[in-house]
C-alpha cells in the first residue's frame, strides 16, 4: 500500500511537507515553513530562543509531533523522545523558503537530496546573512540534476528541472511500486525557460503516471491575465524611457529571470544598472551555471553600489573581504548624483537610507515582486513606511510583475496533458477548483493520511 500524507500544503500556500510511504521507504518532498510561521504567537522580541528548540512550536500546535524524524537537540525540552529516524530522505523541490525552511529540525542523519542550483542559492544566502539563514546541520547532501535518476530502496527518483523563479527548480518522477508518481513542485510557463517545464510535462504525461501532486497557486475561481517575463521587461524599459531622473527598482535577488528583464530594460535605454555588494556576490555565484548571466567584472553596464559606512571615506577597510572583491566596479551616491539620468539602482525597503544620499528628483520606483510582500494585510506598516519614503521625495510609484507560479490555464494545460489517474492538489487555497479539471481527484487535509 502507498500512501501520501501532507504535514504542510494542505489547502495552504506554502510550508510544503510531503511524505511518501512505499512498502519499507519513506521520503519527504520538501520540508518548509509557511508563510506567516508563528505569527499569531510572536512578535517583534517575542519570539522562541534557540535553547527551546521544537518546544514551543509542539506546544502552540506549530510543528507536527512526527516520531523518528527530528533533531535530538531539538527534542531536548519536549516530551517526545528521540528515536533514530525512519526516514530515507528528504527530496527538495527548490531553495523557497516554504520548501526549505524546517530543513533545521531535521535529524542529521537523514539525507539531503536538492540540485545543484538549490545548493548554489542557498550556500549564497547563508554566506550573506548567516545570522538569518539556518537550514541545520546535516551529514549527508546530495545534489542532482535534471534526468538524473536516484535510487532509494525500490523507489526510483527522477528529478527534471521547471521553471519558477528561482534558479534550480525542479518537479519529480517518481517510480514506485504501483507505478509513477509525479510531483510537480512550484513551476510557471511564461518566462524564458518554459521550454524546462514543457521537458517536464511530456516527460510525466510519456509515464503515464497513477497519481499527481500538483501545485495549485494560480488555480483560482476566475481566470487572470498571464503577465508574462516579456511584458515585466517591456513594463520597466517603458518606464525607465519616460524618466526624468534617477529610475529605482526592487526585485528578489535570487529572481534571475526578473534581474535580466531590468538588466535588458536599462541597456536598451543606454542606462547602467547598479547593484549593491550582495546581488554582485549572487550573480557571481550563479555565473557558472547560468551562462546567460553576465560578468559582474567585465559587464560595461553594471556597476556595484557601495554605501556610507564607517569612516565615511569609502576605503577598503570598511567593508568586508568578500565585497573588496568588487571594487574595481565600485559606485557611491556622488557619482551617481552627477548624472542620476545614466542609472537604474537596485533598492528595496532595507535601502531606503540611500534616498538621503542620493537626494533624487523627479524619480521613478519601479517594484516588481509579490503583490503580497506588499499588498498583504500583514505588512501594513511597512507599506506606509514605504509610501513616506515615496511622498517625502516626490518619487513616483510603479509596479510591474509576474508570478513564479502557473497560471490557472496552464495547470489545467498540464493536468490534462499528463493526465494522471488521481490528482491531489497541493500549495494551493483553492483544493476544490481541480475538481472541475479531473475526474478522480482527492483533496488532502493536513495530518490525514491518503492510501492510493
Amino acid at each position: 500500500m502507498i500512501s501520501i500524507t501532507l504535514y504542510g500544503g494542505a489547502n495552504e500556500i506554502g510550508g510544503s511537507k510531503i511524505l511518501l510511504e512505499d512498502k519499507d521507504a519513506k521520503i519527504y518532498l520538501d520540508f518548509g515553513e509557511p508563510f506567516g510561521f508563528g505569527e499569531d504567537y510572536f512578535y517583534d522580541w517575542l519570539k522562541p530562543r534557540k535553547v527551546n528548540g521544537l518546544e514551543v512550536y509542539f506546544e502552540l500546535g506549530l510543528m507536527p509531533k512526527i516520531k523518528k524524524i527530528y533533531n535530538e537537540k531539538h527534542l531536548e525540552l519536549t516530551d517526545l523522545k528521540y528515536e533514530k529516524p525512519d526516514i530515507d530522505a528528504v527530496f527538495i523541490s527548490h531553495s523557497h523558503s516554504d520548501h526549505t525552511g524546517h530543513l533545521k529540525f531535521l535529524d542529521e542523519i537523514i539525507p539531503v537530496y536538492l540540485g545543484h542550483g538549490t545548493k548554489a542559492v542557498m550556500d549564497a544566502y547563508k554566506h550573506l546573512y548567516p545570522q538569518f539563514t539556518d537550514h541545520g546541520k546535516h551529514e549527508a547532501i546530495h545534489t542532482f540534476k535534471s534526468g538524473d535518476k536516484i535510487k532509494v530502496k525500490h523507489l526510483t527518483i527522477e528529478p527534471i528541472h521547471v521553471e519558477h523563479s528561482v534558479p534550480g527548480a525542479y518537479g519529480f518522477i517518481i517510480h514506485t511500486s504501483k507505478g509513477p508518481l509525479v510531483y510537480t513542485g512550484d513551476f510557471r510557463m511564461h518566462g524564458p525557460k518554459a521550454s524546462m517545464t514543457k521537458e517536464f510535462i511530456e516527460k510525466a504525461s510519456l509515464c503515464n503516471p497513477y497519481a499527481m501532486l500538483c501545485e495549485g497557486t494560480r488555480m483560482t475561481p476566475d481566470a487572470e491575465h498571464n503577465y508574462t517575463e516579456k511584458e515585466v521587461e517591456e513594463r520597466a524599459s517603458s518606464i525607465i524611457k519616460d524618466s526624468k531622473g534617477l529610475v529605482l527598482a526592487y526585485f528578489a535577488m535570487t529572481n534571475v529571470d526578473r534581474f535580466m528583464s531590468f538588466y535588458h530594460a536599462a541597456v536598451k535605454n543606454n542606462r547602467i544598472l547598479v547593484v549593491d555588494t550582495r546581488l554582485a556576490y549572487i550573480l557571481d555565484c550563479f555565473k557558472e551555471k547560468i551562462s546567460a548571466l553576465p560578468d559582474v567584472f567585465s559587464d560595461e553596464n553594471i556597476r556595484v553600489y557601495y554605501r556610507l559606512s564607517k569612516s565615511c571615506t569609502f576605503c577598503d577597510k570598511d567593508y568586508y573581504p568578500w565585497e573588496r572583491e568588487y571594487f574595481s566596479k565600485k559606485i557611491t551616491y556622488e557619482e551617481i548624483n552627477k548624472n542620476p539620468l545614466k542609472y537604474v539602482i537596485h533598492s528595496g525597503f532595507n535601502k531606503l537610507m540611500e534616498l538621503i544620499y542620493l537626494k533624487p528628483e523627479n524619480a521613478d520606483f519601479i517594484y516588481s515582486s509579490s503583490e503580497h510582500f506588499l499588498e498583504g494585510e500583514d505588512n501594513e506598516e511597512m507599506r506606509t513606511v514605504l509610501e513616506n519614503w515615496m511622498g517625502h521625495f516626490n518619487i513616483k510609484f510603479h509596479k510591474t510583475h509576474c508570478s513564479g507560479h502557473a497560471s490557472k490555464n496552464d495547470l489545467v494545460g498540464a493536468i490534462k496533458k499528463i493526465n494522471p489517474n488521481i490528482l491531489i492538489p497541493v500549495h494551493t487555497q483553492n483544493s476544490e477548483e481541480f475538481k472541475k479539471h479531473h475526474s478522480n481527484v482527492i483533496i488532502p487535509e493536513k495530518g490525514k493520511r491518503i492510501e492510493i
